[in-house]
């Protein structure tokens, strides 16, 4: 096992996000995911963490239909990958504070996990059974109290009115990390990440690190799917996201995260300190025979060196999604 995730925090650590099958999957097709997913990740040298989320969909009522595995039974089947596992929770759903206290509990003594992404529910006009994440970060932090290996993590929506004040509760609640939803536009990401440095400063409020998330796109059906996730891609960035005639599929995508990443770079340094940055890769591309990628992000703070961080895919076989497939890809929830 490498450094505790929440040491990388610091230094532009670099995440792949992996998507666990579906309940109803065979037996036969996860395992042949599951080693899938071992090869690829082992393979990533510079990789910090792999980050599972819990896909979830919401009825009218805001009742919740789980699709997937359990991220905490997705994470023990990948067993020892050599980064660690980050498990997300919907907090919203969980029937009682009561009861996430056992779930964080059975986190951290059965599972031996260390690292949690905490998330809300879809929408604000649904009353949940559960905490506010707000509340949840802080049952964790006590569960956790003397522990110095454990990262905290929420999510982040640029989006958002007050954005930048639901960061700073929930950075003075312990959050150690923002995931931010996929992000094809400089704004208004750049602007929450000038905000939020800016009042943390003011403050005396250490800022948490925020995951950048970007996903390589191979043709116009990708931008359709993630417009309908609700991702932000101006006309612009979409005739840019396309690829050429000839060109690799999804390097025009890389070619836009990369110029993103310049931006929102430029953005959190603005602040004293800085509001630190990562990389959260995604994959939504539907096509299974989509080509290798290799998204490389250089960190001006430890200069010379570039982070890589390969999104490397399988054809989708079995019935089982392949790596990173977006088949097994849904919104996340909306954390209100």
């Amino acid at each position: 096992m490498r450094r505790p995730f929440r040491e990388a925090l610091a230094s532009t650590p670099v995440v792949l996000e992996i998507v666990p099958p579906g309940r109803r999957v065979s037996e036969k097709a996860v395992n042949t995911f599951v080693e899938r997913v071992r090869d690829s990740v082992r393979s990533l040298k510079n990789l910090d963490a792999v980050n599972i989320p819990e896909v979830l969909e919401e009825n009218h009522a805001g009742q919740p239909f789980y699709r997937d595995l359990d991220p905490r039974d997705f994470a023990a089947l990948l067993g020892d990958l050599g980064v660690d596992p980050i498990v997300n929770k919907v907090v919203a759903h969980v029937p009682s504070e009561s009861v996430l206290r056992r779930w964080i509990q059975e986190s951290l003594e059965q599972h031996g996990l260390r690292n949690f992404v905490l998330v809300g529910g879809n929408s604000s006009r649904v009353r949940y059974p559960g905490p506010s994440v707000v509340e949840a970060n802080r049952s964790l932090r006590t569960a956790t109290q003397g522990r110095n290996d454990i990262a905290l993590g929420n999510i982040t929506i640029a989006e958002r009115d007050h954005e930048v004040d639901r960061l700073v509760e929930k950075t003075r609640a312990g959050c150690d990390f923002f995931t931010t939803q996929v992000l094809f536009e400089a704004e208004p990401m750049a602007t929450v990440l000038r905000a939020y440095g800016r009042r943390c400063s003011s403050q005396n409020l250490k800022p948490a690190t925020v995951l950048l998330s970007f996903a390589p796109v191979s043709d116009y059906q990708d931008i359709e799917f993630l417009v309908w996730l609700g991702a932000t891609v101006s006309s612009r960035t979409e005739e840019a996201l396309l690829p050429s005639p000839g060109g690799p599929p999804g390097r025009a995508s890389l070619d836009v995260a990369h110029t993103l990443w310049s931006h929102l770079y430029a953005a959190a340094a603005q602040s004293h300190p800085a509001v630190p940055l990562g990389v959260n890769i995604e994959e939504v591309s539907r096509r299974g025979e989509e080509a290798r990628g290799l998204l490389r992000f250089r960190a001006p703070h430890r200069s010379p060196e570039i982070r890589d961080a390969s999104a490397v895919r399988d054809n989708a076989a079995d019935d089982a999604a392949g790596f990173l497939d977006s088949d097994a890809i849904t919104a996340r929830p909306g954390d209100v």
